[in-house]
């Protein structure tokens, strides 16, 4: 099934560093379709994706700029598994409101609003165009990119 695709363009100097870090990301096998969960779901997305453990011990990603997490909390693919990048703050805000304006425009809604079988309705593509180092190409061993934990969680939800 073809999703919706928000695209990213490198060329576009306001966004270039976050689509630098959305192509390693993408790169380094995470996923490129995404299933919007909403606002709410990000919240506790975005508290994983910015916290480690080593031996035990819960740590949190350091602040060197804006920190960048892809997965987008907002989806069911974000959270602990999620690559996290520093760019400016200014790119940062600027990515919440191209994805906002993105999910508006292709009427998406979360994919709490939907029974399990209309979850498709929910996904789309993230791709970044005009990168330097070409297109994303992700290697034979890459999985599906998909944090179970989330799933899990969304399915006691429904």
């Amino acid at each position: 099934m073809p999703y919706p695709v928000l695209i990213i363009d490198y060329n576009n100097k306001a966004i270039a560093e976050m689509a630098d870090n959305i192509w390693n990301a993408q790169m380094a096998c995470c996923p490129t379709i995404l299933t919007y969960c909403g606002p709410a779901f990000g919240k506790a997305n975005r508290k994983e994706a910015m916290h480690f453990e080593v031996d035990n011990l819960r740590q949190e990603i350091m602040h060197i700029l804006s920190r960048d997490e892809y997965p987008f909390a907002c989806t069911l693919e974000g959270g602990a598994s999620s690559w996290v990048g520093h760019i400016p703050g200014r790119q940062n805000s600027a990515q919440g409101g191209l994805l906002a304006g993105f999910l508006r425009r292709e009427g998406i809604l979360p994919c709490s609003t939907f029974r399990d079988q209309n979850v498709e309705r929910a996904k789309f593509e993230v791709r970044v165009i005009n990168h330097p180092k070409g297109p994303v190409v992700q290697p034979p061993f890459c999985k599906d990119g998909k944090n179970l934990q989330n799933l899990e969680r969304l399915k006691k939800q429904l």
